[in-house]
């Protein structure tokens, strides 16, 4: 019997790429994504094999950096790919991937993140769909996946280099072993004598076994982990996969510990399936002395999520952490729920003095799915007693086990590429769109009707206690959060005298503007620091910081959705972009503070030149749409971190059309 050729790196020939692929760097530095995905490719895997309990076990460690499969071969396309291209326009991001990917190699060891669970493993073929961007094998289960969940992971690798190895059994036979890896660098040329392309080389690499060209669209792959994942893979009893992030840059975060990082997101995220037992999340950093530990489990959950429990924002939409202690709350004290549409929910009253309004929480499988679901907004519930709830679909909340509901099937249909979010767009047919809509209202029906209105309630008032009609109806406004407002600091003239002072100062009569008949005008006022009024276009918004090298932020990524088809109702020609902190004020005092307006240097769409800036720097403008993705820099970066978790992108409609200089007294739509 001939020995199997050894396995190697291979790129295969494809169109030309840089280092700066978006599908790498969208989530960089966000644990958010990259535990929540690689947690929940080990959920569905245990659902599959029939597991009682999903096992999850990360481990932080280093090892030499030549223990790294395909290291030759990744080292060379990589210097080889330098070189090509800084023959051309290099950006401020792919030089910065480049010196992180040089910093990694310039090191003897390289520092992993790994992952290993107890489901299915992967098959030859569930291995080619993980690897193949658009192709997933979750299809057949209606899941709203698209095939891009595992580039997630690349988010935590400076190196963009991440391995794979898996035991994978049918039930019947022995678990057979399977391996592979995938690397995303930039495409090369290699040039003959006479400067010809002799052969090409694309961006993507798989650590397969080499049977020529053709062979990388049906690869064949080592059936033998490397030495650098034989031992992860013997602490695996039965089945289960193993996936090494190879280069883990720590989430590029210096404040929150890594251990702490993964604790954080699998409790929020799998909250429903560690309440039930159904997971256990396992962490340990074995780089510290000594070596830290932490178990995400039923009795460990209000531990790790009481210190998030203020957290009233994420980035991109994520769950806060202040709803995922609520919601823990709810899971400990609330009442069970049947509904009638097959699922079940855990509930709970919430005390009028809380000041909280309604929330519902949705989870499929034990995972958090949305908070925003169709007709169970907190507004769906304005008149009825104020509560908390978590609907749990799927897996451990059905009310009678067995084949999935029509809910779930709905439900994981209407999924967004991360499994978050419900857009009923999604789902095949304006019938099944309706039919959601109906199961999420009955839902809403079951749920007024549980909590009954706020006027049912009978209190002992006492003959001269005022009461105001429809109070009871509002919740009780929070606290307002932090709004950092920087301090005007005077500017000196020439002579370095102050404002105010007396050389600065022109008298009041020298001042004032006098028209022909010798009387006096006033003056025209100016907006100072803050751009002109506008009204603005509703929509739903996602705005990304990405933080600067120096700790600050001066980039936002922002996408915007309008809330009508097109927002051609409100006669706006064009839309104004601006950002803006807000005060905190209470806007029912007589002055309220307003908001903290920033100035631009550039706003750039994804697919376009930059945009102009105008009004003194506070605005900028582009083309009317009901849908935008673009990148806004901030002339001065933002440190404060509590700033930066207020800072708020306004669109408003303009009159004016789009490419002309808007006038001072252009009239808003």
């Amino acid at each position: 019997m001939e020995p199997h050729p050894k396995p190697e790196l291979e790129f295969a020939q494809t169109a030309p790429q840089g280092f700066a692929a978006m599908a790498t760097i969208q989530w960089d530095g966000n644990p958010e994504p990259v535990i929540r995905e690689i947690v929940q490719n080990a959920l569905d895997a245990a659902v599959k094999a029939g597991s009682t309990c999903c096992q999850v076990d990360f481990s932080i460690r280093e090892v030499p950096l030549e223990n790294l499969p395909g290291i030759e071969a990744y080292r060379h396309h990589f210097r080889a790919a330098v070189r090509e291209r800084q023959l051309g326009a290099q950006g401020a991001a792919e030089k910065e991937i480049i010196s992180r990917i040089d910093r990694v190699l310039g090191q003897e060891r390289a520092r992993l993140l790994l992952c290993r669970d107890n489901g299915i493993g992967l098959s030859p073929a569930s291995m080619k769909g993980l690897l193949t961007e658009g192709n997933t094998d979750k299809a057949e289960r209606g899941a709203g996946s698209y095939g891009v969940g595992h580039l997630t992971a690349f988010a935590a690798s400076d190196t963009r280099y991440v391995l794979y190895a898996a035991l994978h059994g049918n039930g019947t036979d022995a678990p057979t072993e399977i391996a592979s890896g995938h690397a995303i660098l930039a495409s090369r040329t290699e040039l003959d004598d006479q400067d010809r392309v002799r052969k090409a080389y694309g961006a993507h690499g798989h650590w397969v076994v080499p049977v020529g060209q053709l062979g990388l669209f049906d690869p064949t792959y080592p059936d033998q982990a490397p030495p650098l994942l034989k031992e992860e893979l013997d602490k695996i009893e039965d089945t289960g996969t193993v996936v090494c992030v190879t280069g883990f840059n720590d989430f590029r975060d210096n404040e929150e510990d890594p251990v702490e990082a993964i604790a954080r997101v699998a409790a929020k995220n799998y909250l429903v399936a560690i309440w039930r037992d159904e997971m256990v999340v396992y962490i340990g950093e074995e780089t510290a002395t000594p070596i830290r530990e932490s178990v995400v489990e039923r009795s460990s959950l209000h531990e790790v999520l009481y210190p998030h429990r203020n957290q009233k924002r994420t980035r991109s939409g994520w769950l806060p952490g202040e709803q995922a202690y609520r919601s823990l709350r709810t899971l400990q004290e609330g009442e069970w729920l049947e509904l009638s549409c097959g699922v079940k929910a855990r509930a709970r009253l919430l005390d009028a003095k809380e000041g909280m309004s309604s929330r519902v929480q949705l989870f499929r499988d034990g995972m958090w799915i949305t908070n925003q679901a169709d007709a169970l907004v907190a507004s769906s519930f304005t008149g009825f007693k104020p509560f908390d709830a978590a609907i749990m679909i799927g897996r451990g909340g059905r009310a009678e086990e067995g084949e999935p509901t029509e809910i779930e099937r709905l439900v994981r249909s209407a999924e967004g590429p991360e499994h978050r979010g419900l857009d009923r767009r999604r789902l095949g047919s304006w019938n099944e769109r309706q039919r959601l809509l109906a199961l999420l209202r009955i839902i809403r029906d079951e749920l007024q009707e549980w909590a009954g209105k706020i006027e049912e309630v009978e209190e002992d008032t006492p003959d001269d206690f005022a009461v105001f009609v429809g109070a009871g109806a509002r919740s009780v406004a929070p606290e307002p959060p932090y709004r950092p407002r920087e301090p005007r600091i005077p500017e000196e003239d020439d002579e370095g005298n102050e404002p105010g002072g007396k050389s600065a100062q022109p008298s009041k009569k020298e001042n004032e503007p006098i028209d022909p008949q010798g009387k006096k005008r006033k003056k025209n006022p100016s907006r100072g620091a803050r751009p002109k009024p506008g009204n603005s276009i509703p929509g739903s918004m996602a705005t990304v910081a990405q933080p600067s090298q120096d700790g600050g932020v001066r980039v936002l990524r922002v996408f915007w959705r309008a809330n009508h088809k097109r927002p051609k109702a409100t006669r706006a020609r064009r839309l104004g972009i601006r950002v803006r902190i807000p005060s905190g004020s209470d806007t029912t005092c007589e002055l309220p503070l307003g908001p903290r307006w920033l100035k631009l240097r550039e706003v750039r769409p994804n697919s376009g030149e930059p945009t102009s800036i105008y009004d003194n720097g506070y605005e900028a403008s582009l083309p009317i749409s009901d849908e935008l993705e673009f990148a806004v820099t901030l002339e001065k970066p933002i440190a404060d971190p509590r700033a930066v978790e207020a800072i708020e992108v306004d669109i408003v409609g303009r009159a004016q059309s789009a490419g002309a200089t808007p006038p001072e007294n252009e009239a808003d739509s």
